[in-house]
């Protein structure tokens, strides 16, 4: 309300200086031939450099041919970050009569300029943060485009509905009194503001303290008020690097949400949130460049739209959330762009190869393989024992009472003791050396099968890992349609306000918001999904964060990465060629071939031992040492007092012998058993021909499916880009007024289904990339450099030998 009535005061003002300086204003609109541009800074800024040349190059380039604009050295002022070092800076440019436009490039000296009234010549505000609170000029013209109204002054603001925006910062954190830290300069430029402020938060139920900023924080952070809820940034421009950062961190630390007017660089800096993107320094310019071209062509400057729309989008900062407490809705956490976004504390960073890697250590499945692996290298020794020396020993003691011992007249000794030492050897026995040679193949087939598993799993794991950068693509698609739909919104709004459409298209578009968000949630979803599955496959708690790493597909561990697929399959001819390379290489190396040739292995000699049994006997040489101790028996009693001979037993007694066996009947069972032995070999020869032919079949298959997809990322690029252009075609026409809402609907939903199927094709092509890994028996996310190496000199060498020279990357 104090905006309007300022607004007809300076109107009349305005109107008066009209009637009494109308020779000034005449001669402000006359075009001039050099037109000199003089240029006003608030004061020493690290980017002021940056903006002047943006400026200077847009605003010449739109001049030419028509006019020359210089901007002369002499005509560049830097106040000092006051009010009235800007006031001089804007008066002694105006007094300036080499200067024949002026252009303030802060929000302190555009305030003195537009406040000043009885511009002797056109002056361009290029910072006006907000006319209402500022309580500065504006009309509305027939045409529905606000002005200022005001011979000789075209400023530039940033367009926004307060009210609302207040209202979407309380769903962020809510809060019932803002603090707005303001820069002090700009509070003594515009007394006003103050009041405007708190008028403007009373209106939507709030409170407002404004604290003022110099150059320094200490004497702002000693003034917050205790009870303050929140915070609100303004350009703090005034402010050296280390003490906005200072800012931040008190901010932090006392737990106030904080909020940026600036935008997103302020959020990724440490503040909470703000509504908009960057402030788009060059469109800034683009617009005031227009401007200055339309004030040289003899237009007034007071006639000059003053709206500046920025680009609206909520940004969160979620580790300064995080540290002061503050959860955000599902509603808000849909529709905002969600910067540190990454729990605090992650540690594990995942990429395709480190996921296969990881699935593979830690698989159930792989660990009871590696066990069954170990057994069998035990029951191989086993086999092979029998085909050794075989070492026995024995022993013994016994005792009897010594009347029975008498009783048989001293022949039987009271104690006795023996010890024994036999040693065998296998001479021959085909059975024996079949079993170990079989025992070894059943090995080598347990490891193949164990490698069979490793593929599944790193497949498994490798796609796993895929699905969540898929799902992560769809989420920030899902949002980025949002927020288009938002900005869409904002544009059907400002046509309502100008009567160019219905109050229907409004809630047509906040209709469509309504489900873009529950898109965004979905998306969300089926991300904590994918993560959730990942989690299983890795064996880690189902929900435990995790960071992840793009693909690159130029990574040679790809085997068919992009200078791969360019350079071999870029033609049928040759995409012919490296199939038929791919087949042989798995034909080589498939886990499931090696398991049944160990298996063909392991049965050939068991029909080899069926054979021989019929004549090959079993051939073994063995003997025996054995030591005797007697007490109390004969070597106790004198030979000669007994009536008959003796002959003492020798303590030591060995023996050594050599036998052979050879069934000569068994009832037909070794013939039997050669014929079913036979016949289970062709039985396994017939299962790997048949496994090969799957194999090939496989791997020229997914082969087929991975060159289509490789083929459909560049269309599905293609037809984004289209979709994008096209949108933006439909989105200028909507806003003209030539097109329907329903037209733009259609033209974003393509967008939206164009962008989906450009990321999906990537990742499609590394999905059936891993499935060409697995057809083809190796994972190149295992391979050392050395084995890449040697693969990339297998393939070239093929289609030398085939007569082909692929054509180089370029």
């Amino acid at each position: 309300m104090v905006g309007s009535r300022r607004c007809g005061v300076v109107g009349l003002l305005s109107a008066a200086v009209l009637l009494a300086a109308g020779a000034d204003a005449a001669r402000a609109q006359t075009t001039c031939d050099p037109c000199a541009v003089g240029v006003v800074f608030d004061g020493p800024w690290a980017r002021n450099d940056e903006l002047r040349a943006g400026f200077e190059e847009e605003i010449a380039a739109l001049a030419a041919p028509r006019f020359t604009v210089e901007f002369p050295a002499g005509a560049r002022r830097v106040a000092d970050w006051t009010a009235e070092g800007a006031r001089a800076a804007v008066e002694a440019l105006l007094a300036d009569p080499d200067v024949d436009v002026v252009l303030t490039y802060g929000p302190v000296s555009s305030s003195h300029a537009i406040d000043r009234g009885g511009l002797p010549k056109p002056v361009v505000a290029a910072f006006v943060l907000d006319p209402e609170a500022q309580g500065f000029p504006l009309e509305t013209t027939a045409a529905g485009e606000r002005v200022s109204g005001v011979p000789n002054l075209a400023y530039v603001t940033f367009t926004g509905d307060r009210a609302d925006e207040i209202r979407r910062l309380q769903e962020v954190a809510p809060f019932r009194r803002l603090t707005y830290l303001v820069n002090e300069a700009l509070l003594a430029a515009v007394p006003v503001l103050e009041t405007n402020l708190r008028l403007g938060l009373l209106e939507v139920g709030a409170e407002a303290e404004i604290v003022g900023v110099g150059a320094s924080i200490d004497a702002a952070l000693a003034a917050l008020p205790p009870a303050g809820e929140a915070v609100y940034v303004t350009p703090l421009m005034q402010l050296p690097a280390g003490e906005f950062d200072r800012l931040v961190r008190a901010l932090r630390e006392r737990r106030v949400p904080a909020f940026s007017y600036w935008g997103r660089s302020e959020v990724d800096s440490g503040l909470l949130a703000s509504l908009y993107l960057e402030t788009d320094l060059r469109r800034l310019a683009r617009r005031v460049a227009l401007h200055v071209q339309r004030i040289l062509g003899g237009e007034d400057a007071g006639g000059l739209p003053v709206d500046f729309r920025r680009n609206q989008r909520l940004t969160l900062n979620m580790a300064t959330a995080r540290a002061i407490g503050v959860h955000p809705s599902w509603r808000v956490l849909t529709e905002a762009e969600l910067l540190r976004n990454e729990p605090a504390n992650v540690t594990r960073r995942l990429s395709l190869a480190s996921a296969a890697r990881e699935a593979v250590a830690a698989n159930l499945d792989l660990l009871a393989a590696d066990r069954s692996v170990a057994a069998g290298r035990q029951a191989v020794r086993a086999a092979g024992a029998a085909l050794r020396p075989q070492v026995t020993a024995s022993g013994g003691a016994e005792t009897i009472d010594r009347d029975r011992a008498e009783s048989s007249f001293g022949l039987q000794p009271v104690w006795t003791s023996a010890g024994s030492v036999g040693v065998s050897q296998l001479l021959f026995s085909d059975g024996a050396r079949a079993r170990a040679a079989i025992e070894r193949h059943v090995q080598a087939s347990r490891e193949q099968s164990r490698a069979e598993l490793r593929l599944d799993v790193a497949q498994g794991a490798a796609v796993g890992y895929l699905d969540v950068l898929r799902a992560k693509a769809f989420e920030r698609i899902q949002r980025e349609n949002l927020t288009l739909t938002r900005s869409n919104l904002e544009l059907a709004q400002s046509r309502r306000r100008i009567g160019v459409a219905r109050a229907s298209e409004v809630i047509r578009w906040e209709n469509q918001i309504a489900i873009n968000r529950r898109s965004v949630i979905e998306a969300g979803a089926a991300r904590s999904v994918a993560e959730i599955a990942l989690n299983r496959l890795l064996q880690r708690p189902l929900e435990e964060p995790f960071e992840t790493a793009e693909v690159d597909l130029d990574d040679p561990a790809l085997l068919a990465n992009a200078a791969t697929v360019e350079a071999y399959i870029d033609n049928p001819f040759a995409f012919a060629i490296f199939r038929d390379f791919m087949a042989a290489e798995a034909l080589a190396r498939s886990p499931e071939l090696r398991q049944l040739d160990a298996a063909i292995a392991a049965q050939e000699r068991a029909v080899l031992a069926a054979r021989r049994a019929f004549w090959a006997p079993t051939v073994a040489a063995g003997g025996d040492l054995t030591a005797v101790q007697t007490a109390g028996g004969l070597e106790s009693v004198d030979a000669r007092d007994l009536p008959f001979p003796i002959t003492r037993p020798s303590a030591l007694n060995w023996s050594f012998g050599v036998s052979a066996s050879l069934p000569l009947f068994t009832g037909g069972a070794r013939r039997a058993e050669r014929t079913r032995a036979e016949v289970e070999l062709d039985e396994l020869g017939l299962a790997r021909r048949a496994a090969a032919e799957r194999v090939e079949q496989r791997l020229r298959t997914v082969l087929h499916r991975a060159g289509a997809s490789w083929a459909g990322i560049d269309l599905a690029a293609d037809a984004a880009d289209a979709a994008r252009r096209n949108l933006a075609l439909v989105t200028g026409a909507y806003e003209q007024g030539v097109l329907s809402i329903l037209d733009l609907i259609d033209a974003q939903n393509a967008a939206l289904v164009a962008e989906q199927s450009a990321a999906t094709a990537v990742y499609d092509y590394l999905v059936d990339l891993m499935d060409v890994h697995r057809a083809s028996g190796r994972f190149g996310l295992f391979m050392e450099p050395a084995g890449l190496a040697a693969f990339a000199d297998r393939l070239r060498a093929f289609f030398r030998d085939a007569g082909y020279a692929p054509r180089p990357r370029p």
